[in-house]
């Protein structure tokens, strides 16, 4: 049962598709609709069109597409109803009573939601206990962190016990499926029938994402004995670790202000950085950052500033993510750290200001990997000088911007004594070299494209480009001119269509114009994916360009008219039909 016309019409003017989107991603407004950076896909210029007036949005980069309910959906990976469910708890639409989505994939989200929540009341209640004490000295005078900064992020204990959440769960009326599900107990692999706690004396720390729902948990180990500093849930129906950054949900409106995002290590440090004022701080939980989790940040901020630990590692991690960062058009800067090994220690010595001119002297990528370049090498010899320029020469080859590079070929001149054109020159080898490379990379995969199919919602599309251009164009009519439905139906039907793809919408539109029923973008979502309602934005952008009149979609008629009678005369479905089909050719040779 499809949900009432009304009800989505409730539902999205209580969301207008730009408010919604404008909470995730930046707009920028040109004429009535806005721009952005694809939410879905890595990119430096925009291609995101939002239409506020159409409620709908269309990449032109990625393909994808829909209204506010499909953004939804795709944006925090839900289903049709739990998108709806979202939606109209943030716009305080009560839900149809007669609905017809009774999801268990929904209901097993909230089920772990509502799980996680009792999980970190129970963490949080730990620290008033006798054996909590013990944490909230550590939290308090080891981290310095205030009563009102514990609370905020709702830190808590996990007992020195392997079965004392379990317990406490079971008797609140979860099993131990759920609390295994939900990262919350393991099971043993020696006695499968054995479970305990996944958490034992920990300082925790709730994963809250931008709903505000608490998705998963990261412990601190209070003890030297555990070599597992940072242990953190495992992914779940709710948490993927490849795309949550910690403290995202505090840190979204103050990144959006500033344009910046300062990317830590460990919780304690983005923590630490916010009790000090610094609310824009995030951390990627244990793992190294993703290309998803930079899409994330792209989608917020324009300049991200690396605050990752002074050692090796920390350095490690740093060389690592600049090129992600910058894949996702994120400008990118590091801090350079003396005196203390991470950002909560350098606050602790050295305090907030301190830490803030660190901030605002962080030096560019560029500078950063220079520096790296030296280490290990004795550029006092020449041979030691010979290694750190074909270093220097990969770095400087990645530079994009020509003026840029130009800056530290410079640099790197006048520091080494060396002339400049022999840099170049240097660069210039590397760069067609590399460039050799990709070009003879890229030809390789286009000449395998040519052996997949081009377009994977209209597979058929590729081999029928004719009739799928038809197809389209009359989708498109149909949905700017419902009154011509009859008239088209009469003449064309839906077994003439080539591709299933657009046979689909096609019976599915018709449908609803016969019925009088909603034929929006929105009356898709149900019946369609949300990379199948995107192919369909993707008709509407495209032949808003083109003049599709009633004289076009005749010519598009007989299109698909034309291939139907093809399709007819060289049907050999019977091996009579095959016998006749090859002495016809035989008596057309003669």
């Amino acid at each position: 049962m499809a949900l009432p016309v009304e009800f989505i019409e409730r539902l999205k003017a209580a969301n207008p598709i730009a408010e919604v989107m404008g909470s995730y991603v930046t707009l920028k407004r040109t004429g009535r609709d806005y721009v952005c950076l694809c939410p879905f896909h890595n990119e430096k210029t925009p291609s995101c069109h939002v239409h506020p007036d159409k409620e709908f949005f269309h990449c032109f980069g990625c393909g994808a597409g829909g209204d506010v309910i499909t953004f939804t959906m795709k944006y925090n990976n839900l289903d049709y109803w739990e998108a709806v469910k979202l939606l109209a708890e943030r716009g305080g639409v009560p839900l149809p009573e007669d609905n017809g989505f009774n999801s268990k994939r929904t209901d097993t989200r909230k089920r772990m939601y509502e799980m996680n929540k009792c999980a970190a009341r129970f963490f949080y209640h730990q620290l008033k206990t006798p054996e909590g004490k013990a944490c909230l000295d550590y939290l308090i005078n080891k981290r310095k962190l205030s009563p009102e900064t514990i609370k905020k992020y709702g830190m808590g204990f996990a007992p020195n016990s392997w079965s004392t959440l379990k317990n406490y769960m079971l008797g609140q009326g979860y099993t131990e499926e759920e609390l295994e599900a939900g990262s919350l107990i393991s099971r043993s692999q020696n006695n499968t029938k054995r479970t305990f706690d996944f958490f034992v004396n920990r300082a925790m720390f709730p994963f809250i994402d931008l709903a505000g729902h608490i998705v998963g948990f990261g412990g601190r180990a209070l003890s030297d004995e555990d070599k597992r500093k940072y242990l953190n849930s495992k992914d779940t129906l709710c948490y993927s670790k490849n795309r949550f950054l910690f403290s995202m949900n505090f840190a979204k409106n103050q990144a959006v202000k500033d344009k910046q995002i300062l990317l830590c290590e460990g919780n304690l440090d983005v923590i630490s950085l916010n009790q000090a004022g610094f609310e824009n701080a995030v951390a990627s939980c244990g793992t190294a950052l993703t290309p998803e989790q930079a899409k994330i940040i792209s989608n917020y901020a324009e300049q991200v500033i690396i605050c990752y630990d002074s050692d090796g590692a920390g350095q490690k991690a740093t060389s690592r993510a600049i090129p992600i960062l910058s894949e996702a058009g994120l400008k990118t800067t590091v801090i350079k750290m003396t005196g203390a090994k991470d950002p909560d220690e350098y606050i602790q010595k050295f305090g907030a200001d301190h830490f803030r001119n660190l901030l605002n002297n962080s030096d560019g990528a560029i500078s950063f990997e220079l520096s790296k370049c030296k280490e290990g090498v004795d550029t006092d010899t020449e041979l030691g000088k010979v290694d750190y320029l074909k270093r220097v020469y990969k770095v400087l080859a990645d530079i994009k911007s020509p003026v840029e590079r130009d800056i530290y070929i410079s640099k790197v001149a006048a520091e080494q004594g060396i002339n400049k054109t022999a840099i170049e020159q240097e660069i210039d080898h590397l760069i067609k070299r590399e460039r050799y490379a990709y070009n003879k990379k890229e030809w390789n995969r286009t000449v395998n494209f040519a052996n997949r199919p081009r377009d994977e919602i209209n597979p058929e599309a590729n081999a029928h480009p004719r009739e799928a251009q038809a197809e389209s164009g009359i989708i498109y009519y149909l949905l700017n001119h419902p009154d011509a439905c009859k008239d088209i139906t009469s003449r064309l039907k839906a077994e003439d269509f080539a591709t299933s793809f657009n046979r689909r919408i096609y019976e599915s539109l018709t449908a609803k114009i016969e019925n009088l029923e909603d034929f929006s973008v929105s009356s898709f979502n149900g019946e369609f994916s949300p990379e199948e309602v995107g192919k369909i934005t993707g008709i509407i952008e495209k032949f808003d360009k083109l003049s599709v009149d009633e004289n076009v979609v005749g010519d598009y008629i007989s299109v698909l008219l034309k291939y139907k009678e093809n399709s007819e005369k060289t049907d050999v479905s019977t091996d009579d039909d095959f016998k006749a089909m090859i002495e016809k050719m035989r008596a057309q040779k003669s």
